[in-house]
């Protein structure tokens, strides 16, 4: 054996032992980053659901009857919460029916529950005992003054772990086949090619470790069409998996978070307005009768609000979570617009608005829909142009043929929306007009289900307005 091969071996041993090292750092990087993400998230989550608690002026004693809420946001969240009685009994769990509760094991003694007890934050990973899965636990303690003494409480998150181990599998499958396939590349070197793949080598090597660092922006240059540069590419392909996978927890941490932070801010207006007025009532205001009628009808009308409120959100959680079944069938479309248009004729008399139906172009057009849920569209549409129409004004329903489609127009004379405003208008709890929109009982969920309705259907759903010149709100079916 002459010294260039030994070498050449011992340059190819230390090579594949430097590959195999930076392959185990990079993963454990990875793991690492994973890890601290997933309990960031979770942390905003468990702080999230706390402080809605709060706003709620939720305590042991009423907790059972937000349960219904709590479980359909932990469906759309991805989050299993938990509400523990400061003696440890579990009074809420998003994962268990109510009903078995009681059997339940006594969670005073859980880590994170210790955890809690000093004031910080208790975390902890392990398997469920109550619903046999792994999870990563955060869990924190509510203390409160209440008329009856003071309530504790202690609020728990959990993220299932199963989803982070599979993306940690995923990458260390990757990583330790990059660098499988740089040492069977290295071993079929002979010398004189190993001197020229050896700067390529130690480039995607020092760029697989800063990778493994956290620097997911970095790419390896590409100039061939080798296995080296085959390398690079399964090396640049893996950094950019990772970067859409960890921009996906991003992005769906900021959702729940803004989804919650919406929903608390929606729920205190109508809650605090109630709890004003039964205050109110309650320090004598009942027995005046000069106010007593207005507080109650006053508290009546934002109990009317909340209870809409809640069933916007209860309908596009079932929505978004495919929990709504739809029946489709080819249904008469001009029938339709005539009958729910006549349903809300009496709203817009009562305004001395003018509604009026053309149906002329689709008398004898059927299209593909789920009656009912089309028949929530149109009311949605007709409802929101009546209240945003001034009296004396006009509402127009129209329906013609767009293509292969129908197109279904809901026009009206209205105050109009400003064009910045258009591009948004379908969003979740987005209103033009915060207080106008209140005043006239909108909850801002109304146009968000309009649109997942009419996708759902194969259509698009589109406006064009201006601000006194009112609105043309036009959505497409699929037709015979």
């Amino acid at each position: 054996m002459t010294l260039r091969t030994k070498l050449l071996g011992s340059y190819l041993a230390f090579t594949v032992v430097g590959v195999a090292l930076v392959s185990l750092f990079s993963s454990w990087q990875i793991k690492n980053y994973l890890d601290r993400r997933t309990e960031a998230t979770l942390r905003s989550n468990l702080e999230s659901f706390s402080g809605l608690m709060e706003d709620l002026h939720i305590d042991a004693r009423n907790v059972g009857g937000v349960d219904t809420m709590f479980r359909r946001m932990s469906r759309t969240l991805g989050i299993r919460f938990t509400v523990i009685r400061k003696d440890g009994v579990v009074v809420l769990d998003s994962d268990v029916p109510a009903d078995s509760l009681p059997h339940v094991e006594n969670h005073l003694h859980r880590p994170e529950i210790e955890g809690a007890r000093t004031g910080s934050i208790g975390m902890n990973r392990r398997k469920s005992a109550t619903v046999s899965e792994e999870f990563l636990y955060a869990a924190m303690m509510l203390r409160r003054e209440m008329p009856g003494g003071e309530d504790t409480l202690f609020v728990r998150a959990a993220l299932p772990y199963d989803e982070i181990r599979r993306i940690d599998g995923q990458v260390q499958i990757i990583i330790w086949v990059i660098g499988l396939l740089i040492a069977v590349g290295i071993a079929m070197m002979s010398g004189k090619v190993s001197r020229r793949i050896s700067n390529p080598i130690l480039s995607i090597a020092t760029t697989a470790r800063r990778i493994g660092d956290g620097d997911l922006s970095l790419r390896i240059p590409v100039t061939s069409t080798d296995e080296i540069g085959a390398l690079g590419r399964a090396i640049n392909d893996m950094a950019e998996k990772l970067g859409s996978d960890i921009a996906q927890l991003r992005k769906l941490e900021r959702v729940r978070s803004e989804f919650l932070g919406n929903v608390s801010h929606e729920l205190r207006t109508p809650i605090f307005s109630l709890q004003g007025f039964l205050e109110t009532l309650l320090d004598g205001a009942i027995d005046d009768p000069n106010v007593n009628r207005d507080f109650l009808e006053k508290a009546y009308r934002h109990a009317s609000r909340l209870n809409a409120l809640l069933g916007d959100l209860i309908e596009i959680s079932r929505i978004e979570s495919g929990e709504m079944k739809m029946s489709f069938r080819y249904i008469p479309i001009a029938g339709l617009l005539t009958e729910t248009a006549e349903e809300l004729r009496g709203a817009a008399e009562a305004k001395a608005i003018t509604v009026s139906v053309d149906t002329a172009g689709v008398e004898k057009t059927k299209v593909y829909a789920d009656r009912e849920r089309l028949k929530q569209v149109l009311i949605n549409l007709l409802d929101n142009a009546i209240k945003y129409t001034d009296a004396g004004g006009s509402v127009r329903c129209i329906g013609r043929l767009e293509g292969n489609f129908c197109a279904v127009d809901v026009q009206d004379t209205g105050i109009g929306i400003p064009s910045e405003h258009l591009s948004r208008i379908f969003e979740r709890f987005y209103r033009v007009s915060k207080d106008r929109s209140r005043d006239v009982g909108g909850t801002g969920l109304g146009l968000a289900i309009v649109k997942h309705i009419v996708e759902a259907h194969g259509g698009v759903i589109r406006v064009v307005s201006e601000p006194s010149h009112g609105s043309s709100f036009t959505f497409t079916l699929k037709r015979e």
